[in-house]
């Protein structure tokens, strides 16, 4: 018996124009179903997905360099990256590793320390660590501000 040939159909059109087919940003099912990635914020995972599109594996080691500049050319305000990276960072996403000061862009590593969060205790934990940070820098904002204004006259 002879087989029959198959017919391979053409991609569709909007799969081979432009680059888009070229660049991959790779998510697991465990990380995408874990506790840690489900109790993220929106902006967080929008983040998270950026530093992993900037990822270049073997050439940059393991670590991601993103200026923030990276961050606002989509449509994210600075505030908001801000906040985002330290809930990735309290949750065990990443590790910021430098900031990006003197014209150099941020440095974070990708971490697996999100695997660790899989009860409840320990994202109650994270979460207060963020909570923790994110009140430490508003009394930092307020006391700034109090400060100026004091200073200005």
């Amino acid at each position: 018996m002879a087989r029959k040939k198959q017919v391979k159909t053409p991609p569709p059109k909007f799969a081979t124009e432009g680059t888009w087919h070229m660049h991959h940003v790779i998510f697991f099912d465990d990380q995408l179903t874990s506790p840690a990635y489900i109790a993220l914020s929106a902006n967080a995972k929008e983040v998270y997905t950026i530093l992993r599109m900037q990822y270049k594996g073997a050439y940059t080691g393991d670590t991601v360099k993103c200026p923030y500049s990276t961050f606002v050319e989509m449509k994210l305000r600075r505030e908001t990256v801000a906040r985002a990276l330290d809930q990735l960072e309290c949750y065990g996403f990443i590790e910021i590793t430098r900031g990006g000061l003197e014209h150099k862009p941020s440095e974070y590593k990708l971490s697996e320390k999100w695997k660790t969060l899989s009860n409840p205790e320990e994202l109650k934990k994270a979460d207060a660590k963020f909570r923790e940070r994110l009140e430490i820098k508003k009394k930092a904002k307020d006391y700034k501000k109090e400060f100026m204004e004091s200073h200005t006259g």
